[in-house]
């Protein structure tokens, strides 16, 4: 995988037969993502997959295939062109020149975290009744615990919001190709 170049001949321009510059792309989606969850990007410019030429324009879609410190790792695995799949491995970078895209941690999430780990902590439903009275007890124990188990789940999910127009470039993880 590589940038698509012409050869046109430029007139009186003295310059390498090789052009030295990366696949360039923007995410088209405003978008919350999560662990394998998919991402859609649009070329800014063409781009050659074995023999075939992928145009600008053509949307492609990135997984977000994992979280590091402040980053969003995502991979393109393959291409949709005119009715055939084609089997890449493009890993997403950042302006920064970094694997993945710099997401800063949000403070809310990890408010959020503590509150919910505390908040489930220490709660015990007293049951002191007669047999109906302790089966409902019991039944509404239970529904809290389950509730509580589930929103410590959703919370300490990892998320990361993406804005629509970030500027990224493409890099065939095979070769890791930097455009040359």
């Amino acid at each position: 995988v590589q940038k698509f170049i012409t050869n046109e001949k430029v007139f009186n321009t003295i310059k390498s037969g090789e052009q030295i510059s990366l696949i360039k792309a923007i995410i088209d989606e405003n978008r919350t993502s999560y662990a394998d969850s998919r991402l859609r990007l649009r070329l800014v410019e063409d781009l050659k997959v074995a023999e075939h030429k992928i145009d600008k324009g053509t949307f492609l879609y990135a997984n977000v295939s994992g979280f590091s410190a402040q980053r969003v790792q995502l991979t393109i695995y393959s291409i949709m062109h005119k009715d055939q799949i084609l089997p890449v491995k493009l890993e997403i970078y950042d302006q920064d020149g970094q694997a993945g895209l710099y997401v800063p941690e949000s403070q809310f999430r990890e408010f959020g975290r503590e509150i919910s780990s505390n908040s489930a902590q220490g709660i015990n439903i007293n049951q002191q009744a007669e047999n109906n009275a302790q089966l409902l007890m019991s039944t509404l124990q239970r529904m809290f615990q389950s509730t509580t188990t589930a929103i410590n789940k959703h919370i300490r999910k990892n998320k990361a919001k993406i804005k629509y127009n970030t500027h990224v470039y493409l890099i065939d993880s095979s070769t890791k190709n930097t455009g040359r």
